[in-house]
């Protein structure tokens, strides 16, 4: 199998995604660890991203896997149960955990980074192959450009498949601007959390500029983008 094909279990695993961080035995533990991403994925979910059944099916083809192709590709960085052998085991307790639907916690959880990063699929690529360190838009080449040149720098490479990505890197600025309200908390997201960066902007002014001249070249470049039919 490809290693992509079980990447929605390998997202959720990811607090176990190290050299030292085994799936505890201890379903307690694990289903305690695994919450904000559970619900992160819901959420995501809602909004067409990955069906939590379909996440609990990769764990159970992972699990089956383990047992008689271990060496399989699709394993590749795939995390282990702390007792090694158990891990079958364990996959399938999660992925029934899942599909029970009784995964929500009575605990008020506060919002996690890796949580929060389940809404930023497109800003997760965008903010740090542009604006983070060494970036496209802030590289040496566009040392004497502004960031408003940046932003065009990458509506233009996105271009023609514009009306495919940047209606969503709108919808990220407003989430942005709707889930963190100080630059401080954007700062420590957006750069310390994801590696990213805003040019020589501050992120309240940035994603707003970036949205609009998304939407503006939408409109000047590709509107109608649809029309009712008659």
């Amino acid at each position: 199998m490809d290693y992509w094909s079980l990447q929605g279990a390998r997202v959720l695993l990811a607090p176990y995604d190290r050299w030292d961080s085994r799936i505890p035995d201890d379903s307690a533990q694990w289903q305690r660890r695994l919450f904000p991403l559970i619900r992160g994925m819901r959420t995501a979910e809602q909004d067409g991203g990955r069906n939590l059944r379909e996440i609990a099916a990769e764990l159970r083809v992972a699990a089956e896997l383990f047992e008689v192709r271990p060496e399989d590709e699709a394993l590749g960085r795939f995390p282990r149960a702390e007792t090694e052998d158990r891990t079958p085991q364990v996959l399938r307790e999660i992925a029934g955990h899942l599909e029970s639907g009784n995964w929500w916690s009575s605990e008020d959880v506060p919002l996690g980074t890796a949580e929060l990063l389940l809404r930023f699929p497109r800003f997760s690529q965008i903010l740090p192959i542009y604006w983070g360190q060494d970036g496209v838009a802030i590289s040496d080449d566009m040392q004497d450009s502004t960031v408003e040149d940046g932003i065009r720098l990458f509506i233009e490479e996105a271009h023609p498949r514009c009306p495919w990505k940047l209606p969503s890197v709108v919808s990220e600025c407003a989430q942005a601007l709707a889930l963190f309200h100080t630059e401080e908390q954007m700062e420590a997201f957006f750069c310390e959390g994801m590696g990213g960066g805003s040019g020589s902007d501050d992120f309240l002014d940035f994603f707003p500029l970036l949205a609009r001249h998304c939407v503006d070249h939408l409109k000047e470049a590709h509107s109608p983008l649809w029309t009712p039919s008659r």
